[in-house]
């Protein structure tokens, strides 16, 4: 055995006695303890702001596709062409240039302030929830490996989805309605708090919350699934002797994967997720800007929705957007999870 190698087992004996959170390797206390003995909530604030600052980054990276998806799942919704041509475009670079000839190359970024300012809570709710609710489903079972591992991160995924979806619903509508609407016209909004006036004056305090149901619908299965995939795979990664290469120790001490490994791993989750999601993501969208373009006699509820899309644009039109949507994938999980390895690193967020 080479030396490398008895490196590597040596620090894999002493991993495996820890616990795997969201796919990170991190030791059961480190929610309550770092080697600089700083206070619970000190570290729960480290915790947050590693998690908002990994969200906001990977959604200003991908901004310009998500934007390019989002308008090809509203497109025959808002568009007075949407029967006849049901496609935003012809193809992701046909996109491109039709939203930079009518915009302006920043329009890419609309919304993305919005998107950010919604993404920071979010993905530090959901990456602190998660690992609270990972810590405290293992009292039921702590077996690496097993079916109650990839159990728990499922759970944990679903508990952590579902938390930060209602907290920070309100603000992805407003940033849903801001990155799709039609530049001049009546119903569009000047900014985040006009839009977020207009919609109580207009629609109520319950207004924030239409298409809450089937965002759910999507959050749940998709955050579950995610944490399940890429939790399970990495910890096969990190645990299995031929995947040396992919693997590293950091500066604290701790096996992690490399850069290579994190993007392919995530890409893969992020992947089979947004396969299985996306129709209703669709759905949902929908459901969120409706109120903007549709008199209310005339509204549709979520089912009504898809039977409206099968009807009109065939199945594939559940599909509308994937291919943005995937692109968007591999680089939003690969940034996510690896600036939040890198703050995790930094701030030494682990067993003292």
């Amino acid at each position: 055995m080479s030396n490398q190698d008895r490196t590597y087992q040596t620090v894999a004996n002493t991993a495996n006695k820890s616990i795997t959170h969201a796919g990170l390797r991190l030791p059961p206390n480190t929610l309550a303890t770092s080697s600089s003995n700083d206070s619970y909530s000190t570290i729960w604030l480290k915790q947050l702001f590693c998690g908002g600052i990994a969200g906001a980054c990977a959604k200003t990276v991908t901004a310009p596709l998500s934007r390019i998806a989002m308008l090809y799942q509203v497109h025959s919704l808002v568009s007075t062409k949407g029967k006849v041509n049901p496609n935003y475009a012809e193809g992701v670079l046909d996109a491109g240039k039709k939203i930079i000839q009518r915009e302006g190359p920043l329009a890419f970024w609309r919304g993305n302030g919005t998107s950010c300012l919604h993404r920071f809570p979010y993905s530090a709710i959901n990456f602190f929830v998660y690992e609270k609710a990972f810590v405290s489903l293992e009292r039921f079972g702590e077996d690496e490996g097993s079916c109650w591992s990839a159990g728990r991160r499922f759970l944990a995924g679903a508990t952590a989805g579902s938390s930060a979806v209602i907290f920070c619903y309100p603000l992805d509508l407003i940033r849903t309605r801001l990155t799709t609407q039609q530049p001049a016209t009546p119903q569009a909004y000047k900014g985040i708090t006009h839009a977020f006036v207009k919609i109580i004056q207009k629609e109520g305090v319950f207004g924030l919350y239409e298409g809450l149901g089937t965002t759910l619908c999507v959050a749940v299965p998709s955050f579950s699934i995610s944490y399940m995939v890429y939790g399970s795979l990495k910890e096969y990664v990190l645990d299995d002797e031929r995947f040396n290469n992919f693997r590293r120790i950091d500066s604290n001490g701790h096996m992690s994967l490399n850069a290579l490994a994190t993007l392919g791993i995530g890409a893969f989750a992020g992947g089979l997720t947004a396969l299985v999601t996306y129709p209703v993501d669709v759905t949902r969208r929908r459901l969120q800007i409706q109120s903007q373009y549709v008199d209310p006699s005339k509204r549709l509820g979520a089912l009504e929705h898809i039977n409206r899309i099968i009807r009109i644009e065939g199945t594939l039109g559940l599909y509308r957007g994937i291919t943005p949507e995937l692109l968007k994938v591999v680089p939003f999980v690969g940034t996510m999870f690896g600036v939040y390895e890198i703050l995790r690193e930094y701030f030494n967020l682990r067993n003292g």
